[in-house]
């Protein structure tokens, strides 16, 4: 699945089949290559995650998620940047180890299952998420070519 096809998504909860808002951004962790938490935005004023370990549905219509509630604030600082938009991985900019530009982010493919992350597009390529190294505010770091 492609990051931008499911952005704007509803999350809704299995229970209620209440809308939690609708998902704005994703935590990644980038040493395991996967999508943690998402940011639901939309119903309240504060941020908040949805642990992948929530969802029990991610199709092309909305996110299902098990529990009444199961949104919680951002954990640390590295949270409360995605949530606000500064480690937004849309559009930034891709560095090489090496300091060579390959693009902007135009994309990132994941598993809609567990959250790993396969590839990121940048400019016209196609990119292995095994070469990702960081992912900070004003770039994203990816392993140089072999």
């Amino acid at each position: 699945m492609r990051l931008s096809e499911a952005g704007g998504r509803p999350v809704i909860s299995r229970e209620s089949a209440e809308t939690l808002g609708t998902l704005r951004h994703v935590v990644v962790d980038v040493a395991a290559r996967r999508i943690t938490a998402l940011h639901v935005a939309g119903r309240r004023r504060k941020a908040s995650l949805v642990d992948w370990s929530s969802i029990v549905g991610f199709g092309p219509d909305g996110i299902v998620v098990q529990g009444e509630d199961p949104t919680r604030p951002p954990g640390d600082d590295r949270e409360l940047a995605v949530a606000s938009g500064k480690l937004d991985l849309d559009g930034r900019l891709v560095l090489s180890e090496k300091g060579d530009s390959m693009g902007a982010l135009g994309d990132v493919l994941f598993d809609e299952d567990s959250g790993e992350l396969s590839a990121l597009v940048a400019g016209d390529e196609e990119y292995d998420a095994g070469r990702l190294r960081a992912v900070g505010p004003y770039c994203v770091i990816m392993a140089a070519a072999a």
